[in-house]
């Protein structure tokens, strides 16, 4: 099993159900010979928990927002807060949903 979105990857760190997951994110990647660029997913993190692997995604959003801008303390935990609460909202399941689901 994996979790996927657009630009990240999360796969089980272990093959029991622990808590810990391989984060990969999506990269560009420009070859030495000069070719043409490319995008990949690109291993960043063995075994961190999903909480730090949400942390690091939007920190990864940020990043590539921002590309060389310059940003205040307040802009960036502004665009983390934005961040986080986008992944959250992902995450929210109900106990109807549940319900619902297993019928």
């Amino acid at each position: 099993m994996s979790i996927e979105e657009s630009d990240f990857k999360l796969t089980p760190a272990t093959n029991d159900a622990g808590n810990f997951w391989d984060l990969e994110l999506l990269v560009t990647v420009k070859p030495k010979s000069g070719g043409e660029s490319r995008k990949e997913f690109k291993l960043i993190a063995y075994g961190v928990t999903i909480d730090s692997a949400i942390r690091r995604i939007a920190n990864y959003r940020i990043m590539h927002n921002n590309k060389s801008a310059a940003l205040t303390m307040q802009e960036y935990l502004k665009q983390y807060r934005e961040q986080i609460n986008k992944i959250d909202n992902l995450c929210k399941v109900t106990k109807k949903e549940i319900i619902n689901e297993n019928d």
